[in-house]
């Protein structure tokens, strides 16, 4: 019997305390397009921003970058990433699933240092959404099984906290 289940549209946020980058991606043809950078004040996103950009895009499900340490352990900005996480579920009612992040942003930077163009001034010209597209893609790669605990849902429906 062929699998009729629709190919979700996956949205994914590389989390910071002064900004979030988003990206979308799709879990059939696995591409990812950077989005945008989503203003934040300490973590907490700029709520209408998202909104609007949720509203747009109607993703089926979040994957949050986990800020985790050099041992895959948890620090104190990938726990306030799983907060943001839970937070994207009781605001939308959507399954969000984690992702090791690490060295993300080292590799957005690289290619926009590659592709020419940028001024080095991060500040200014952030990368984070490139940075949320590279979280992205590699969950999308690495998420056929999902048995990876960093590729596992961490809030949503059917959560189960072990």
């Amino acid at each position: 019997m062929p699998n009729t289940a629709k190919p979700r549209l996956i949205m994914a946020f590389d989390f910071g305390s002064k900004r979030h980058g988003a990206a979308l991606g799709n879990e059939l043809t696995r591409t990812v397009n950077p989005l945008t950078e989503i203003p934040a004040k300490d973590g907490i996103p700029a709520w209408e921003i998202l909104d609007k950009l949720i509203k747009e895009w109607q993703p089926d499900a979040f994957v949050v970058g986990l800020p985790l340490d050099e041992d895959l352990a948890e620090t104190p900005l990938s726990l306030r990433a799983r907060k943001f996480a839970r937070r994207l579920f009781g605001r939308y009612g959507k399954a969000c699933y984690g992702m090791n992040e690490r060295g993300s942003t080292r590799v957005a930077k690289e290619i926009v240092k590659r592709q020419g163009g940028h001024k080095g001034n991060f500040s200014q010209d952030p990368v984070d959404r490139l940075a949320a597209a590279v979280i992205l893609d590699e969950w999308l790669q690495l998420n056929p099984k999902g048995d990876s605990v960093y590729l596992k849902q961490i809030a949503g429906p059917n959560f189960i906290k072990n």
